[in-house]
C-alpha cells in the first residue's frame, strides 16, 4: 500500500511540474515588448505595416547590436533620433529585407505586434491614398543597474504626411446653368505649420459649401476666392493641425456645389497643401455638355431650305429658352435672361442648339420656308449618357419639307366662261322668247 501512495505521490509532482513548465513556456512564448500603432487614417480601407529589426539586445553581453543595413543611419550614441531620409536610403539599399512581422489596419484601425525581442524596429505604413512617415520603435529600457531589459510596450503615432486628395462630381453630362455637386476627400496631415484645401474652377460658379465632416464630425468652414488668381478658391483648415494635432490622421470630406457656367462643360481640380499645385491639381474632374444640329431640306430636290423657325422642347415638358449666339447658334439659357426667347431659326438652314445634358429634345416646326409646308411630325433627338462621359455629344439630323400644293385660282377663268355662256343663252332665250310673243300678236 506505501508502495502504490508513493507511485501516486511521483505521478502527482510530475504532472504539476509539467503544469507548471508549460504555463512557463507559454509564458515566455508571449512574453516580451508590444509595439502598438494609433492615429492610422481611416481613408484607406486596408492599410499594410511591416516591421523590421534595426537593432537586438544581447542579454549576455549587456549590448546593443545593430543590423548591418541599417549602422549607416545611427549615430555614434545609438540614440533613435536618425534622418528618416538616411533610414529609408539604407533600407533601399540593401534590397530585399525581410520584415519580422506584417499586420493590417482596417479602416484606420489600431495594430498591436505583440511578442517582439527587446530592440530597435522600424515600422512602415503603406495605404492607397495616404503617405506616412517611417516609424521607428524602441521596445528596450535600463534598469537602475544599467541593465538593458524590454518594455512592455511601445506606442507610436502613425504620422500621414501627404495624401491623395480625391474629387468627385455627381454629374458629367450637364447643361448650362446646372448646378453640380462635388465632394473633395482629404486627410488632416501630422506636424503641418498649416491645412488648406485648394478649388480650381473653369466654368464654374463659386463653391457654396453644403457640409465638411472632420472624422464624421462637423466643422465650420467656407472657400475664400484666392487674391492672385481669378479661378482658385481656398479653404484654410489650419486650424485642425494646431497644438497637440489630435485630429491628425482624421478624414477630411467636403461637399459643395457650384453652377456651370456656359455651354463648354466645366473643369474642376483639387489639391491640398501637402501635395499638389495650381498648375498640377492632384485631381481633377471634367463635365461636358451636348449640342443639337438640324438641317432643313427640301423633300424633293434635297435642296437646303432657308428660314425654318421652330421652338425645342425637353422630354415632354415646355419650350426651351434660348439665347441667340449667332445665325443659326443658339444657347441654352434661363427665361430670365435678357433676350431670352423660345424660338430659333435655321437663318442659313440649319440651326444648332447648345449647351444640353442628357434626355430628348423635340424640335417643333412653327414656321416652313417660303413655298414649303410645315412638318408637323417635327424631329426627336436623344442626348444619352453612358457609364463614362470623355467628351462633348454632338447630334445632327434632317428634318424635310414638302412643297405647297398647286390649286386653281377660285372664280378664275373656267368660272367665268360659264357665266358668260349662261347669260348669253339666258339672253337668247328672252330674245327668242319675246320675239314668239310679237309674231304671235301679228299673227291675230
Amino acid at each position: 500500500m506505501k508502495r502504490i501512495k508513493r507511485i501516486v505521490a511521483l505521478a502527482l509532482a510530475t504532472v504539476m511540474m509539467m503544469a507548471m513548465s508549460t504555463v512557463a513556456f507559454a509564458a515566455e512564448s508571449i512574453d516580451g515588448p508590444t509595439i502598438k500603432v494609433t492615429n492610422i487614417s481611416a481613408r484607406d480601407e486596408k492599410t499594410q505595416l511591416s516591421v523590421y529589426t534595426l537593432a537586438t539586445v544581447d542579454k549576455e553581453t549587456n549590448t546593443i547590436n545593430v543590423v548591418d543595413w541599417a549602422k549607416s543611419a545611427y549615430n555614434s550614441e545609438l540614440e533613435i533620433e536618425f534622418d528618416a531620409t538616411e533610414l529609408n536610403n539604407a533600407f533601399k539599399n540593401a534590397g530585399n529585407v525581410s520584415a519580422v512581422a506584417t499586420a493590417t489596419s482596417l479602416n484606420g484601425a489600431d495594430v498591436e505586434f505583440s511578442g517582439l525581442a527587446a530592440g530597435v524596429y522600424m515600422i512602415k505604413a503603406i495605404g492607397d491614398k495616404v503617405v506616412y512617415n517611417t516609424m521607428v520603435a524602441v521596445t528596450y529600457d535600463t534598469d537602475e543597474y544599467g541593465n538593458y531589459i524590454a518594455k512592455t510596450e511601445a506606442q507610436l503615432k502613425a504620422k500621414g504626411t501627404s495624401n491623395t486628395v480625391e474629387k468627385e462630381a455627381d454629374d458629367q453630362l450637364v447643361s448650362a446653368g446646372q448646378v453640380v455637386n462635388f465632394t473633395i476627400t482629404s486627410t488632416v496631415p501630422y506636424n503641418k505649420a498649416e491645412y488648406k484645401i485648394y478649388d480650381k474652377v473653369t466654368n464654374l460658379s463659386a463653391p457654396e459649401i453644403t457640409e465638411i465632416k472632420v472624422g464624421g464630425e462637423t466643422v465650420d468652414g467656407r472657400f475664400v476666392l484666392d487674391t492672385e488668381k481669378a479661378d482658385l478658391y481656398v479653404l484654410d483648415l489650419t486650424s485642425l493641425v494646431k497644438g497637440t494635432n489630435d485630429n491628425a490622421g482624421k478624414s477630411v470630406v467636403v461637399t459643395y456645389s457650384a453652377k456651370v457656367l456656359g455651354t463648354e462643360g466645366y473643369v474642376n481640380g483639387a489639391y491640398d497643401s501637402t501635395n499638389g499645385s495650381y498648375d498640377k491639381p492632384v485631381t481633377e474632374v471634367t463635365g461636358y455638355t451636348g449640342d443639337i444640329t438640324l438641317t432643313k431640306k427640301a423633300a424633293d430636290t434635297d435642296e437646303v431650305l432657308l428660314g425654318a423657325e421652330f421652338t425645342v422642347s425637353k422630354n415632354g415638358g415646355d419650350a426651351l429658352y434660348f439665347v441667340k449666339v449667332e445665325d443659326g447658334v443658339y444657347d441654352l439659357a434661363d427665361s430670365s435672361v435678357e433676350n431670352a426667347t423660345t424660338t430659333v431659326v435655321a437663318t442659313n438652314g440649319t440651326v444648332q442648339v447648345r449647351g444640353l445634358d442628357e434626355g430628348t429634345y423635340h424640335f417643333t416646326e412653327t414656321k416652313a420656308p417660303e413655298g414649303y409646308s410645315i412638318n408637323t411630325a417635327g424631329k426627336d433627338f436623344t442626348i444619352e449618357q453612358g457609364e463614362t462621359v470623355d467628351g462633348p455629344i454632338s447630334l445632327s439630323e434632317e428634318l424635310l419639307d414638302s412643297k405647297l400644293s398647286t390649286l386653281p385660282y377660285t372664280g378664275g377663268m373656267g368660272t367665268t366662261i360659264f357665266t358668260v355662256l349662261g347669260v348669253a343663252i339666258m339672253a337668247i332665250a328672252a330674245a327668242l322668247y319675246f320675239a314668239t310673243k310679237k309674231n304671235s300678236k301679228a299673227a291675230q
